[in-house]
């Protein structure tokens, strides 16, 4: 309970002023002609205005406030290194304990969540402010490794904000950093990137060895400088996307080694693609090839017809017919691994092309080339491809027969699933006819396209690092022209012509990683009917089985939650996909030692302290402070007094009864003018 004196005026406080000044200059003028009486009417006119001014005496029942502290609790990534997480629940226990115990204290928390942005600790802090009301802020205790990666601007509270700085700073650990990465890259060229190698918290070693690799293949190392941006590279060997991952060795002192290696995506392409069609003679089909393959401009095309065999005899000069001599040689020895594609376009044995070439050919597909045969009647006599050597590579071999009755090619049942023939599957029943195809013995490889009769149509094998296709039927140019309502001669020709140069999306065995929103999406195309699960290896290094699920004819699907930062690494027998969590520069590992630096602003700001805790026994001491008392000391921190206070009943009496001061006017009023009236 406690009293205190306020004024309730009876008039306005203008009018009752007015009125008082008017009595006030009167008397002072009384005064100041010494009238008699001068003092009494000073006197009525202060105990009117006292009257007027109605003094009440209130006593007030006031219930005590206890004070709000604000604990701020790190649960970002860094925190879960060098046991971090463990001694940070311990120091937030005691504190809870202690809070609990002081029955004039509160205690409000706050928590900093993981985020693939960094730590969002001033964010917190505000948060943990917004929750306690107007002067009853004790202090804020900030329970941290004060690794903070937001940009908030927090003013200084009226309280103290103290720093518990969990970890030990004395720790070591090695950070790569890509500095910058190309987007897209060219085919057989070099990748350049620009890294940097920060060592922390120990004597910085002078190199450090950097590996790079794509898609997990044989790593390529070299020993660069620490603490420069230095610039290291690889080729890219295939189009589409590559998963190249940088890491560097580890140090004398590691915190983690998620931090040492990275992974960015770059998308290679090719500048131009370079295509030789040998056409054994002229026929009906020939524009089909040429016309598909001039129409894309990234085709360098080298195209030759055989019009006029060595042996033939024909007397008409040379210069007359306008032909040029077949270099044989510069295409088929010196210049033959410079080509992306060769098609032999019912090409027939005339001595044109030695044996020892067509050997070449075997060795240039063997090391990664791409051939394709268009086989027409010329196949099936004695002078055809399947009597060469290249016999030992084609996945079909001559009967010496040719089939001409009309049939509608069909996609095979693996077809369906081969990324080459499935998107046409749909709309096969109303393509036209074609009228001849070449009988074959035996096949190997594939068979994407069929004829009524279920015999081989189109079919697709690989041969060492190489790819071949081969048509049995040189009708496809019967589309080409509409017979019989056509077919998608030129999509049949581009995605067959980019599976043989090896194009990312058209292979019919890959493995595919990403993550979106949180979660690894891994698609496995294969022409079997059931995949194995996969193996994921995630940053932690902990493997799990994938299990996959069917989409559509050949492509199966499974999806699993990736909200580490980091690679993620998709195995499934040969083949290995890669997928990266999080930023090319994660903000959470950029520096991982333990620092007040970031805090030290609003620390000082709001006169908190700063204090190491490497162990449980670092915890200062809470102590209880007034207003404008210290708040922190070496070993302990204050949590401010405020004396908050909530009014919980009133009582009011007038200071100045009616009665007696209407008598004590009356009187000073007959008093000045009994006083007057002796004169």
């Amino acid at each position: 309970m406690s009293g205190q004196v306020i004024f309730d005026p009876l008039f306005p406080p203008m009018l009752i002023g007015g009125v008082c000044a008017a009595v006030l200059l009167l008397a002072l003028l009384a005064f100041g002609l010494k009238l008699r009486g001068s003092f009494l009417r000073a006197a009525l006119t202060a105990t009117l205005a006292l009257v007027l001014a109605n003094p009440i005496w209130v006593e007030q029942e006031k219930d005590p406030l206890s004070d709000i502290a604000v604990l701020i609790t790190d649960q970002s990534e860094s925190m879960t290194l060098d046991g971090r997480t463990a001694l940070s629940e311990e120091l937030a226990e005691k504190i809870r304990s202690q809070i609990a115990d002081d029955p004039g204290l509160e205690l409000v928390e706050q928590s900093i969540s993981a985020s693939r942005d960094g730590t969002a600790l001033f964010s917190a802090v505000q948060k943990g402010l917004a929750q306690v009301p107007p002067g009853r802020l004790a202090g804020v205790m900030v329970l941290s490794d004060g690794l903070a990666h937001d940009q908030a601007l927090v003013d200084a509270p009226d309280a103290p904000v103290h720093a518990l700085v969990v970890g030990d700073p004395s720790h070591g650990d090695r950070t790569l950093r890509i500095i910058n990465a190309p987007r897209y890259g060219l085919v057989g060229e070099l990748a350049v990137f620009v890294v940097h190698i920060e060592d922390e918290g120990q004597t910085a070693a002078p190199s450090a060895v950097v590996s790079l690799s794509v898609d997990g293949g044989t790593p390529i190392t070299a020993r660069v400088a620490v603490g420069k941006d230095v610039k290291v590279s690889l080729p890219i060997e295939k189009r589409g996307d590559n998963v190249v991952q940088i890491e560097v060795a580890a140090a004398v002192e590691e915190l983690t080694l998620v931090n040492n290696r990275t992974a960015v995506n770059i998308n290679g392409i090719r500048d131009r693609l370079r295509v030789l069609l040998v056409t054994g003679e002229p026929y009906a089909g020939v524009r089909a090839w040429r016309n598909l393959l001039k129409s894309d401009p990234a085709v360098d095309l080298v195209h030759f017809t055989i019009l006029r065999p060595p042996l033939k005899i024909d007397p008409t000069p040379v210069n007359e017919m306008a032909l040029i001599a077949f270099p044989t040689r510069e295409l088929f020895v010196e210049k033959l691994d410079g080509f992306d594609l060769i098609i032999f376009d019912r090409y027939t044995r005339r001595g044109v092309l030695p044996m020892l070439y067509l050997d070449n050919v075997i060795r240039y597909v063997e090391r990664g080339g791409a051939l394709l045969v268009v086989a027409g009647p010329e196949f099936a006599g004695p002078f055809s491809l399947a009597r060469t050597p290249l016999s030992s590579i084609l996945p079909a071999r001559s009967l010496s027969k040719i089939d001409t009755h009309a049939f509608r090619p069909t996609v095979t049942s693996k077809g369906e699933r081969h990324p080459v023939t499935a998107v046409l599957a749909a709309v096969s029943k109303s393509w036209g006819h074609w009228g001849r195809r070449i009988a074959a013995s035996s096949f190997s490889g594939t068979a994407v396209l069929s004829d009524d009769t279920d015999q081989p149509l189109m079919i697709l094998d690989r041969v060492g690092n190489g790819r071949v296709a081969m048509f049995m039927s040189d009708h496809a140019w019967l589309w080409a022209r509409g017979f019989d309502g056509g077919g998608p001669h030129a999509e049949l020709y581009r995605r067959l012509a980019h599976w043989l140069m090896k194009e990312p999306e058209l292979e019919e065995e890959a493995l595919r990683a990403q993550i979106k929103g949180g979660q690894l999406l891994v698609t496995r195309h294969t022409l079997a009917d059931n995949p194995k699960p996969v193996d994921v290896i995630g940053p932690d290094g902990l493997a799990v089985q994938l299990p996959l699920s069917a989409v559509s004819p050949g492509v199966f699907s499974g999806t699993m939650t990736a909200d580490a930062s980091g690679l993620y690494s998709v195995r499934d027998e040969k083949l290995l996909a890669v997928a990266s969590g999080g930023s090319l520069n994660p903000k959470e590992y950029a520096h991982l030692i333990p620092s007040a630096k970031t805090l030290k602003p609003l620390v000082s700001a709001s006169k908190g302290g700063v204090f190491t805790v490497r162990q449980i026994n670092d915890l200062p001491s809470l102590r209880r402070t007034g207003i404008r008392d210290r708040q922190a000391g070496r070993t302990w921190m204050g949590l401010k007094r405020n004396g908050a206070f909530v009014v919980t009943g009133e009582q009011r009496r007038p200071l100045l009864p009616a009665l007696v001061m209407v008598l004590v006017l009356i009187g000073l009023a007959a008093g000045a003018w009994w006083r007057e009236g002796r004169s």
